[in-house]
């Protein structure tokens, strides 16, 4: 009886075995703060120490941060003896936990304010646009102060907590054309100490409801998408309610492909609620001219969509050299869908409670 009871209290206690080591939120701002280069509305902000090897220059630089709402604030003060046009700032964030493909963005500053960042770095235009800054010179450098709001953020977790790296680099050039000196809070590639946190009101506040297999949310200029632990977009809220056209655009961009183009017919698929199902074309297009290029494919994804919510259904083959091409696609009021190519080849799945399945029943290869 004894040893039962003692295993029963080690089982309760023991942790989760992908339990999160809770990190201390920023300080959250009691009210908006005037973006004027003045850092002193920022307190309470968190104060993050420069690490040694930063030290010993003629130049350096500190940082604070806080939070209000939905949007980060940065207060940055620049010490330089000898102010350039081509001293530069970059502030690098980036979420740690929301993703093995998410990345960080750079916004560049100077003591001229924001600065256009590398496009391979770089946040988006639309999200540059958003960031407000403001530079107030001293006699020793410059004062920056930055508000960062939730759509200028890199990907960030969807449920996890909001860890965040915060790298302030600093490139000082003593004279005209000469080599900058550089100053960085992250000389090991993360913050000192380990990431910061956002509050999770973050996502409250922003009324985020993705799917439980989502892993990082990340802003675009008509929405927001969730990405799978796939990798792949598998979720996405618009700003207003989706057409086939503008999910394209939010999911795919510039990728994404109208079937007219590679000879694909476009069809419109309902689910028995009335639900529309919108395809997705993205890839290579197998067939150029008389030939077929085995290593290019063209990949379909459907997404049932809802006003302004959008979740995948289904991801397949659209167009390959074995396959040869989709070119019908039906649905049943059974939620059994149809795909045929022009090998003589169908698929067959079955609608299962939010997504397709592929059926082994009555298939045909």
């Amino acid at each position: 009886m004894l040893l039962t009871t003692c295993l029963t209290a080690l089982l309760t206690a023991a942790p989760a075995p992908n339990a999160e080591k809770p990190i201390k939120a920023l300080p959250t701002l009691g009210k908006e703060p005037k973006i004027d280069g003045e850092l002193k509305d920022l307190a309470p902000a968190q104060d993050f120490k420069m690490p040694e090897s930063a030290s010993g220059s003629s130049s350096g630089v500190r940082l604070k941060a806080s939070f209000r709402k939905d949007t980060l604030f940065l207060g940055i003060t620049v010490t330089d003896d000898k102010l350039l046009g081509e001293d530069q700032l970059d502030v690098t964030l980036f979420f740690p936990d929301s993703g093995t493909t998410a990345k960080g963005v750079v916004y560049r500053f100077g003591n001229d304010g924001l600065r256009d960042a590398p496009a391979d770095i770089g946040a988006p235009a639309f999200a540059q646009a958003l960031v407000k800054s403001a530079v107030k010179p001293s006699k020793t450098g410059y004062a920056l102060e930055v508000a960062v709001p939730a759509r200028a953020l890199p990907r960030f977790q969807a449920f996890k907590q909001l860890a965040l790296s915060i790298c302030v680099d600093y490139a000082d050039v003593d004279m005209e054309g000469g080599e900058p000196s550089k100053i960085t809070s992250c000389p090991t590639g993360d913050m000192a100490g380990g990431p910061t946190r956002l509050p999770d009101e973050l996502r409250k506040n922003l009324k985020l409801t993705p799917t439980a297999d989502v892993e990082g949310l990340e802003a675009r200029e008509t929405g927001w998408l969730g990405y799978s632990k796939l990798h792949y977009p598998t979720w996405a809220l618009g700003d207003e309610s989706f057409t086939a056209d503008t999910l394209a655009h939010l999911i795919a961009g510039e990728t994404a492909i109208p079937p007219a183009s590679v000879a694909l017919p476009a069809v419109r698929l309902v689910l028995n609620d009335n639900r529309p199902i919108f395809t997705i074309l993205t890839g290579k297009n197998p067939y150029v001219k008389d030939t077929c290029v085995s290593e290019n494919e063209l990949r379909m994804a459907m997404y049932v969509t809802k006003d302004r919510v959008a979740s995948r259904v289904l991801e397949w083959p659209a167009a390959t050299c074995k396959l040869g091409k989709a070119m019908r696609l039906e649905l049943d009021a059974t939620g059994s869908l149809e795909i045929a190519y022009t090998s003589g080849t169908t698929h067959h799945f079955t609608w299962t409670v939010d997504h397709f399945e592929r059926s082994e029943l009555g298939m045909n290869q």
